[in-house]
This record gives structure tokens, sequence and C-alpha cells, in this order.
């Protein structure tokens, strides 16, 4: 890391680029470890509603539905 100091006279740090690739690499597993939660997620509902049948799938959504006034 690099101490600077700016034109008004206050002091910065200028990082290496390691610290941002770390920075990216991280976000970018969240990012990696959100999408298999969303993935199982759908998996996970997608078989509750072959479990439960068409018809209560159908009463479900017109539940929602009334409750959120569409």
């Amino acid at each position: 890391m690099l101490e600077q100091i700016d034109h008004r006279g206050k002091r910065f740090t200028i990082g290496n680029e390691d610290s941002v690739d770390d920075v990216a690499r991280e976000r970018r597993r969240r990012a990696e470890l959100l999408e298999r939660q969303v993935q199982r997620e759908i998996h996970e509902l997608e078989r509750a509603k072959a479990v439960a049948g068409p018809d209560s799938t159908d009463s479900d959504i017109e539940v929602l539905d009334q409750r959120h006034g569409t």
C-alpha cells in the first residue's frame, strides 16, 4: 500500500491490485453461493408443487393474488 496526500492535504492510501482482486473474488464467491441457494430453493419449490398436485397449486396462487390485490 502506498500512502498519498491529495490536493486538499488529506491523506489516502492506494492499495495494491491484489486487494482489489481479493474483494472481487469474495464477491464472486458470495454470488456463486447465492446462486446455488436459489437453485436449491427452486428445486424444492418444484418438488413441493409436484407433491401437492395441480389443484392445490392453483388455489394457493389465487390466495396470493387476493392478498396482493391482483
